[in-house]
């Protein structure tokens, strides 16, 4: 059951930061107001400037307040999978209550129970998801409150990251003049978001194929099950393309998005492209079969990592098989040349809300969304985790019944040597453009996106 109000989601990017404003009523959500401007300050999907980070933060609000006629004082703000853990957790206390009937303290107060956990210095909770309730010895309840019992526990999953990722993702938003809302991991949104019911319950994978990173989720038993980031992206794709055809990063990203094509099968070896190269007075000719080679040669790389940790973690196989989102998956033929790498069921998720059909929006949809549907409960295990401070930064020595599962999953260190990009989407000069009669394939792909906005 979703709730009723305006909710705004920030989706803080290397190359880009986008705003979504939306208004829940009757369990629907309407677009009311986005934006999409160029990041800054960010690396890797990692803040290093809070304070240039914070200025771009503003103009995407500032875009977004006036497509949607209204103040922006609050945002829920979607924390990348960098280095994120989680683990099985379970707390305990008696209801103290004179009628024993449970109430919405109860459920807070066992949850900040659930907390209680031994922690190195450098981590802090960011959630914890709760899964069910125990009322004396009855488990498997979703929702206690109102009911009777002596005893309450709650076993539900904790998740953490490293502080300093999250103290400069929140300093950065107040310093933009913003207060943060909720903070939404973005493998659990996107999970809910992009994947359907039966994907959620029998196990699918969803890629995000950012500019500055690749991020995966993979998601079974309605759980997320595995997570992980690659730092590289469609940046990379650019840099190949401006070094092997010695040609500037702005004109590479021209050529990737205007005459890209992911998959070599798909591209024509007769199709001419004029290409401006550094230091020759006139343009080189260089086939639309070639400049696929290039770009898919990166994809596929990148790809390849994917599938190795997904076989090592054993979530290839999963029923629901690959699901493509990100601004580097509008390459046509990127669906191809995924199938072909992982052998799998691939498929494309384009958002279907007007206006932003591009799969370059589905992180900040999906924060809205998750922002939008959390029930009272998911509401009151949020309101613990931030009501306690001291439990969430500072490791704690209480002993507990339960042995402590290792999380599964820690994403790898950020590359620092990497530099960011716009991942806004160019006109390529029509003058270096050979005229011809045939429609490309290009063309005829992006033709189901349009333009960012309509």
């Amino acid at each position: 059951m979703s709730r009723t109000g305006f909710f705004t989601g920030l989706d803080i990017g290397s190359n880009s930061i986008k705003v979504l404003v939306a208004e829940y009523t009757n369990n629907e959500m309407n677009i009311i107001g986005v934006s999409n401007a160029k990041s800054a300050g960010v690396k890797d999907g990692i803040i290093i400037n809070i304070d240039v980070a914070a200025a771009a933060i503003r103009t995407a609000i500032k875009q977004a307040e006036e497509k949607a006629g209204m103040t922006i004082d609050k945002v829920n703000v979607g924390l990348p999978a960098n280095l994120l853990q989680f683990e099985p957790t379970q707390g305990m206390i008696p209801v103290t209550s004179n009628s024993q009937e449970i109430t919405d303290q109860d459920v807070e107060n066992v949850i900040k129970s659930s907390l209680n956990r031994n922690m190195t210095p450098e981590r802090e909770i960011v959630a914890f998801i709760p899964e069910e309730f125990i009322v004396d010895s009855f488990a498997g309840i979703k929702d206690p409150r109102g009911m009777m019992g002596i005893r309450l526990e709650v076993r539900g999953l904790l998740y953490t990251g490293p502080k300093t990722i999250l103290h400069n993702l929140k300093k950065t938003v107040e310093h933009a003049g913003i207060k943060v809302e909720n903070i939404v991991i973005s493998p659990l949104a996107i999970g809910q978001s992009v994947l359907n019911e039966g994907e959620r319950e029998f196990g699918a994978t969803v890629i995000d194929l950012g500019s500055g990173q690749t991020s995966v989720a993979s998601v079974s038993n309605q759980k997320l099950q595995y997570t992980n980031v690659y730092q590289e992206g469609s940046d990379y794709v650019t840099k190949d393309i401006s070094k092997v055809l010695t040609t500037s990063q702005s004109i590479a990203e021209n050529l990737k998005y205007t005459f890209g094509v992911a998959y070599p099968a798909l591209a024509s070896s007769k199709e001419t492209i004029q290409v401006e190269v550094i230091g020759e007075n006139s343009p080189r000719e260089i086939t639309e079969l070639y400049l696929s080679e290039i770009i898919s040669a990166r994809l596929k790389h990148i790809l390849d990592r994917i599938k190795q940790d997904l076989e090592r973690t054993r979530q290839i196989d999963l029923p629901g098989g690959i699901i493509l989102i990100g601004g580097g998956a509008i390459l046509p033929g990127i669906v191809d040349l995924a199938q072909e790498v992982f052998g799998k069921p691939v498929k494309l998720f384009v958002p279907n809300q007007i206006g932003i059909r591009n799969p370059s929006f589905a992180q900040v949809i999906s924060i809205v969304e998750y922002a939008g549907r959390m029930d009272d409960i998911e509401q009151i295990a949020q309101a613990a985790v931030n009501g306690e401070e001291l439990l969430r930064s500072k490791p704690v020595d209480i002993p507990v019944s339960h042995p402590v599962v290792q999380p599964q999953v820690v994403a790898p260190q950020p590359d620092a040597t990497k530099s960011a990009q716009t991942d806004a989407v160019p006109n390529y000069s029509e003058q270096n453009q050979k005229p011809s009669n045939r429609q490309k394939i290009g063309d005829r792909v992006r033709g189901i996106f349009g333009s960012m906005f309509e």
